[in-house]
């Protein structure tokens, strides 16, 4: 069944007996329904149970400095450009993957700074203010598998 065959969005609840949540799994027939109306509705939107909360407070706390330096919501007076923001993660991760933790300018993580640009990026392709500049020439995929394909018949002595 459809998303939208299940919900119905003009009154908000399921048109059909709720289907369970991650949290009510069980395994078998003999499963008790989910009786709680909340619950069944909540199962159907979009789950935050997994997000990490550290990393979050992190990621905030670099859109803070970020909206201190540049201002806030930024990145939504102009559009972005993909460039901008592959480099600057590739920076931080070069930094990371060298062992260096913290960036010394903004004192955060250099992680938390990767997650700000993917969530800078995710924003301005849902509200059309991405630049899309890359490349996306599907070598790199091709390469991928090449390469894993490679390594496996070196591990298999071939």
């Amino acid at each position: 069944m459809e998303y939208d065959d299940y919900y119905n969005t003009t009154t908000f609840a399921p048109l059909t007996p709720p289907h369970t949540s991650w949290q009510n799994e069980c395994i078998g027939a003999d499963c008790p329904e989910v009786e709680n109306p909340k619950a069944a509705i909540g199962a159907a939107k979009a789950p935050f149970f997994g997000i990490p909360w550290t990393a979050v407070i992190e990621m905030g706390t670099v859109m803070d400095g970020g909206a201190y330096k540049y201002g806030a919501y930024n990145y939504r007076d102009t559009r972005i450009s993909t460039t901008t923001y592959h480099d600057a993660i590739l920076r931080h991760f070069m930094l990371w993957a060298d062992g260096e933790e913290v960036d010394p300018e903004s004192r955060c993580s250099h992680l938390a700074h990767i997650m700000a640009c993917c969530a800078l990026m995710i924003d301005a392709r849902e509200t059309n203010m991405l630049e899309d500049s890359r490349s996306k020439t599907g070598a790199v995929r091709n390469m991928l598998d090449t390469s894993a394909s490679l390594a496996n018949g070196f591990r298999n002595g071939e």
